[in-house]
């Protein structure tokens, strides 16, 4: 149905909306921010932002039939490895259109985009 949850529970329900997850997150719903895909451009977005611990940023922009997602963080003392990039400065070596698998997803809640 497209609904946003958290812990099971609607949120953002209005378009633009926000909300605090004390002490986790603050959400943000709305059309504001670049898109991922350039072929998307012209279509009205809508964006879920999340601003969570240690400047870690997600969007997720979402479409009648997908999703696409942007992570940004600031690298972490002493190095990191992760399913999309290192930060060691090479793009090249950055994953990118990366599929999830049901079994693999790390939401509780899983929603089909009709």
């Amino acid at each position: 149905n497209g609904q946003i949850l958290v812990d099971g529970q609607p949120a953002c329900t209005g378009f633009p909306s926000s909300m605090d997850v004390a002490g986790v997150a603050t959400l943000r719903y709305d059309g504001q921010g670049n898109v991922v895909d350039a072929a998307q451009a012209h279509l009205d977005k809508h964006i879920v932002h999340l601003d969570l611990p240690l400047d870690t940023h997600v969007e997720v922009m979402r479409w009648a039939n997908h999703i696409n997602v942007r992570i940004t963080m600031t690298p972490r003392v002493g190095g990191q490895l992760g399913d999309c990039g290192d930060f060691d400065g090479n793009p090249d070596n950055d994953v990118t259109g990366l599929t999830v698998y049901g079994s693999e997803c790390l939401f509780h809640h899983m929603t089909p985009v009709r």
